[in-house]
């Protein structure tokens, strides 16, 4: 039975492979007998390198501490959501602009709906939450609120409803109610 030689590697060549110098490499090696020498020469094979490697392996400071298992964030922010803005693609004058969208009976420009501009409008179609049903003399769209609109329009009401219940402010996202009294 005779045994392969692995690859023979020169100081040179084992310090490149373990990035460390010739001389660390050769003190480390001699330390734990992990090379050859033959004259001036120390050799290494691939079996010594692997072994090098785990001799430079730091050891742990302390045991790892068992992980303390707490309960998802994703049931804390569901209980908790009304802490936060609502969680819709709208700022509050866009919430806004859709609820004067979702009050009109007949579609509208932006120069016939309060605090909307063409960009405002132009969000809203990519969005999904307008659909434009004609266009206006000057070229303008005119467009009417989709569901998906009335669902951005619903989240930020069940958000007010959850504020409200609390005992907290709607702020500026109730602007609708004061606009009714």
């Amino acid at each position: 039975m005779t045994a392969v030689l692995d690859k023979i590697y020169t100081a040179d060549e084992a310090a490149e492979r373990l990035r460390l110098t010739n001389r660390a490499v050769i003190k480390i090696a001699r330390q734990y007998g992990l090379c050859s020498r033959r004259g001036r020469n120390y050799l290494f094979s691939e079996a010594d390198l692997l072994e090098l490697w785990e001799v430079m392996r730091e050891k742990a400071t302390e045991p790892r501490r068992p992980t303390v298992k707490a309960a998802p964030a994703r049931d804390f922010f569901k209980d908790n959501f009304w802490h936060f803005s609502p969680s819709v693609s709208v700022d509050r004058r866009e919430m806004e602009v859709l609820r004067s969208l979702n009050s009109q009976k007949v579609p509208h420009s932006h120069k016939q709906i309060e605090r909307a501009g063409p960009r405002t409008i132009e969000f809203f179609l990519k969005q999904g939450f307008v659909m434009e049903v004609d266009r206006d003399e000057d070229g303008d769209s005119i467009v009417a609120i989709t569901d998906k609109g009335r669902e951005q329009i619903a989240v930020v009401d069940r958000w007010i409803d959850h504020r409200v219940k609390h005992g907290k402010s709607a702020g500026t996202w109730a602007r609708h109610l004061k606009l009714k009294k």
